[in-house]
């Protein structure tokens, strides 16, 4: 049978329907097909509604991660994060200073400090993310030992602090 399915309600050549209404496919353009389907208005009668749903969208957050190329005094540290650390970095990169020095608080990840501190350009968010590094660093590392062999430490940081090696 051909024709679709309304996921939520919809209006289509001055006809209104309701979700879970059939569709005649004549009622719908050709050319809106694809858009319908993609916002999730309609869906294909040999489709089942939750199928229709599902999206390459809603995959895009269970990847496993990448390694970022970060910028040191050093060369490049290519850093390893996850779905969940990048999208943390970017909701922390949208918030005004205030919020995100708020936010960096609470944050247990070191890539994502290492992230706010390579990508963020306000002073006060960077010194609030290097400060949370040296917390987590003094946590782990209660002793205060440093790195043996001289390398940059935990936070991404070169021994200075500055993960873009800017003079900021």
């Amino acid at each position: 049978m051909n024709g679709y399915i309304a996921l939520k309600p919809i209006t289509l050549s001055g006809v209104d329907y309701a979700a879970g209404d059939s569709i005649p496919a004549d009622a719908v353009l050709p050319s809106r097909v694809p858009a319908l389907i993609r916002t999730k208005s309609i869906a294909r009668i040999n489709e089942h509604p939750a199928e229709a749903q599902e999206t390459p969208q809603n995959d895009a957050n269970d990847f496993g991660g990448v390694n970022l190329p970060i910028q040191t005094e050093n060369g490049v540290l290519e850093l390893p994060a996850s779905g969940e650390d990048i999208v943390k970095a970017v909701e922390l990169l949208q918030m005004n200073a205030d919020d995100a020095i708020q936010a960096i608080k609470e944050i247990e990840s070191d890539s994502v400090l290492i992230i706010m501190d390579a990508c963020d350009s306000r002073k006060t968010v960077k010194a609030a993310a290097k400060a949370r590094a040296k917390e987590l660093n003094e946590e782990t590392d209660p002793e205060g030992t440093t790195d043996p062999e001289g390398q940059n430490g935990a936070d991404g940081t070169n021994p200075e602090g500055d993960a873009d090696g800017g003079d900021e």
